[in-house]
């Protein structure tokens, strides 16, 4: 194969300025259209726009290296194949730098959705759904660009053998199916999860033992950080076919438990003590209206026995115990003003004389 048809030394010194002179200023070449796009954006207040400008730097700069190395070759006589086989290069060479491009721009909108418009408080709902949606379909859209760039590269060095490679692909893939039916249960799983909204990242859910605050929803797992700070990794499967609490859906918080007057109290004394702890509870403005309850339910074995019944106006897990905290002492205080001590289990023995 002929590779060149005589190449003069005033051609090679002429393809070597070319090479040297894109080199260096490449970058200048680069920050003016960096800042051309900057100065559009904010003329036109192109937010959007914005957010893809540093992703297309590094790119850019990629871009007019292979250009350099493209020009200088074919400054050089070449022989026909060799020119052919050049182009092919650099067009291989302009889709990648345009895949760089895709996926750079994918991530930046992604960063910036999870820094900035998650942030806005007004729109809670439609954020947590973002937040959980999009770190999932950016991976798809990132597999995607790179699945249609290997292709694209094929076609242009006209593999006639893709097609083969392709029906190998679909068999092997099911075969490979068949070897990771686990894979594709959680893969179901994860989309099982993202249709039915059962919870998204951030929410306080539990599953099976496991209880925690959603850090990640991915294809295959979900991470759940605990209120011990561990880290627990579930495959999706399990949320198809096991009971999922969400707390964190809910509005507020019921509080159930059950008062204990020591035997010999005043009935009346006993009475003031709950139409009080009754009228706290109905004035309390963290506690859910008509949602009280109090009331003398059984004769113990060693106490008088009220059971006590309201909803916190929040979920919010601090917020509740601050509510808990505050009635518990308010309690003790009118328990304390009626002459009312509260029962423990005890025992009475009587002695034969």
């Amino acid at each position: 194969m002929v590779f060149t048809q005589g190449i003069e030394a005033e051609t090679i010194i002429k393809s070597f300025l070319i090479v040297i002179a894109l080199l260096m200023f490449r970058n200048f070449i680069t920050n003016i259209i960096v800042k051309l796009i900057r100065r559009l954006t904010k003329k036109y207040d192109l937010k959007n726009i914005a957010i893809i400008i540093d992703s297309i730097e590094r790119p850019l700069v990629n871009f007019f290296t292979y250009t350099a190395v493209y020009l200088g070759l074919m400054v050089l006589p070449l022989s026909t194949n060799i020119h052919l086989f050049v182009n092919r290069v650099y067009r291989t060479c302009i889709i990648i730098t345009a895949t760089q491009c895709l996926i750079r721009i994918v991530t930046a909108y992604s960063d910036f959705l999870n820094s900035n418009y998650l942030q806005d408080s007004g729109k809670i709902g439609k954020n947590q759904m973002t937040k959980t949606v999009f770190p999932i379909l950016s991976k798809l859209i990132k597999a995607v660009i790179i699945i249609i760039a290997v292709v694209a590269i094929a076609v242009e060095f006209n593999f006639r053998q893709l097609s083969s490679i392709l029906a190998g692909l679909g068999i092997g893939g099911a075969a490979l199916a068949l070897a990771s039916q686990d894979l594709i249960k959680n893969f179901f799983g994860g989309f099982v999860i993202l249709t039915d909204k059962s919870f998204n990242v951030g929410d306080w859910i539990k599953v099976d033992s496991f209880e925690g605050a959603v850090e990640e929803l991915g294809l295959r797992s979900t991470k759940i950080r605990t209120i011990e700070k561990e880290l627990v990794i579930v495959p999706n499967s399990r949320f198809a076919d096991r009971e999922v609490v969400n707390y964190s859906i809910r509005e507020n918080r019921r509080v159930n438990f059950t008062l204990g007057a020591v035997y010999g109290t005043d009935p009346e004394r006993l009475k003031s003590a709950m139409e009080k702890i009754k009228s706290m509870l109905d004035s309390h403005r963290m506690i859910q209206e008509e949602s009280t309850l109090v009331k003398f339910s059984d004769f113990g074995q060693s106490s008088l026995e009220i059971v006590v019944q309201y909803f916190t106006k929040t979920s919010a897990y601090n917020e509740y115990m601050d509510i808990k905290n505050d009635v518990n002492f308010k309690i003790m205080n009118i328990f304390k003003e009626e002459g009312i001590e509260f029962a423990f289990p005890s025992m009475s023995i009587y002695m034969n004389k």
